[in-house]
């Protein structure tokens, strides 16, 4: 069931939107299904398996380059935005096959991991 998440995901999703992506999240398989990035249509989707903990523990990890890039934001504002980022280059530059994303377990970047890995 689709629904509108609250929180985190809720957030993530929604600036993901904004910043050019569709998404959205399916909560009953953990996770985030994005169908297209600007006028790309993304086939097939790619889907980035995370919940709320995960972001809790994901978002920190981004502080210190957050606040380089964006001074004068809120910590977890400019964590998202460079999350947001993250995502997009990761999209933009996958390869074929390429469908199932996880948050990196290090820090920065989200990985690919082999379909039916993610979860």
């Amino acid at each position: 069931m689709l629904m509108r998440e609250p929180g985190l995901l809720g957030e993530l999703v929604r600036r993901l939107n904004l910043a050019g992506g569709q998404a959205a999240y399916h909560s009953e398989e953990g996770v985030l299904v994005i169908t297209a990035w600007r006028d790309d249509q993304l086939e097939p989707p790619v889907r980035l398996f995370v919940d709320e903990s995960a972001l809790e523990q994901h978002l920190p990890l981004l502080y210190s380059d957050a606040a380089a890039l964006w001074p004068n934001s809120d910590r977890v504002a400019g964590a998202f935005n460079l999350l947001s980022v993250h995502i997009e280059e990761t999209v933009l530059t996958r390869k074929p096959g390429q469908t199932d994303l996880v948050l990196d377990r290090d820090g920065r970047v989200p990985e690919w991991v082999r379909p039916g890995d993610g979860t």
